[in-house]
């Protein structure tokens, strides 16, 4: 049933995502900036806030799916919830406005879509490239959420997708607080295994030995925080993989709307392994 929620969700998300405006965090930001009004300054810069506003909703969400009794209507709750949790826009999405803005000379859209991109969690100053970002975000948008809901359903998609956002937030309405600290060392902590397994699968979509050798050249490297690392072995390892050989064998250099149309093909194929591994899962759960 989670597999078959996985692709409802996955095929409208493909179909509403033609809709302007979809996808966008306009429930969480209600929320959060309803918060803010009525919370005390000090109470909003606590570090017990992130803690609750992941604990609150992820409480729920699990205490409600559980009361639902018939089987058709718990597949529709979860498809709706894990909906709801993807984006808030598709990679593709912002690759085709990028490109579209280059082609029209468009300087200033360019660089306003690349600040969209870089915002959120990124790897540390040397790893800050265009294709890194594309990738992070790709797993922030995909990815860490669809992971998240096959192992723990709506709640797990419901957690990964709060504190994936609250970051950001608080460092627009706290910043340097120990609300901000928190929030992202919770968001780096539940994103720990599946930015790994996310790199995998890009591995597995494009040179896995490339891939493979980046992923031993950063572990002998010395760590700069295990936060700033995550990140960066992301970016590093799935932009390494991107690599496409010559006739001759050599390494063929791509230029960036390529690369860029690469990144959505590599996504797609790393959707089509992950789906391929849940089905194995769901599929063997049944003997």
């Amino acid at each position: 049933m989670t597999l078959i929620g996985i692709l409802i969700a996955l095929g409208l998300e493909r179909v509403l995502g033609r809709i302007p405006g979809w996808g966008r965090p306009v429930i969480f930001l209600w929320l959060m900036r309803g918060l803010h009004r009525v919370l005390p300054a000090v109470l909003w810069a606590s570090p017990l806030l992130p803690l609750a506003v992941v604990a609150a909703p992820v409480a729920f969400v699990w205490w409600a799916y559980a009361q639902i009794w018939s089987p058709i209507l718990a597949l529709c709750v979860a498809a709706a919830v894990l909906l709801l949790c993807l984006g808030p826009r598709d990679l593709a999405e912002d690759v085709h406005d990028l490109l579209a803005a280059r082609a029209a000379g468009d300087s200033a859209r360019v660089q306003q879509i690349a600040r969209n991109l870089q915002r959120g969690p990124q790897p540390d100053d040397n790893h800050r490239s265009l294709m890194g970002t594309l990738f992070i975000q790709s797993h922030e948008k995909l990815f860490g959420v669809l992971l998240w809901f096959f192992v723990f359903g709506p709640a797990g998609a419901v957690a990964y997708r709060v504190a994936s956002r609250l970051p950001r937030l608080l460092r627009e309405t706290a910043p340097g607080s120990m609300a901000e600290v928190t929030a992202d060392w919770l968001h780096n902590l539940l994103a720990w295994i599946p930015v790994r397994i996310t790199t995998l699968l890009y591995g597995l979509a494009g040179s896995l030995d490339d891939a493979l050798a980046a992923w031993r050249r950063l572990m002998r490297q010395p760590l700069h925080g295990w936060r700033s690392h995550t990140w960066a072995l992301l970016a590093e390892i799935a932009v390494a993989s991107l690599r496409t050989e010559t006739a001759d064998g050599g390494a063929e250099p791509l230029n960036l709307g390529t690369a860029l149309r690469e990144v959505l093909r590599m996504q797609w194929r790393a959707l089509l392994i992950l789906l391929a591994f849940f089905a194995i899962f769901a599929t063997g759960s049944m003997f």
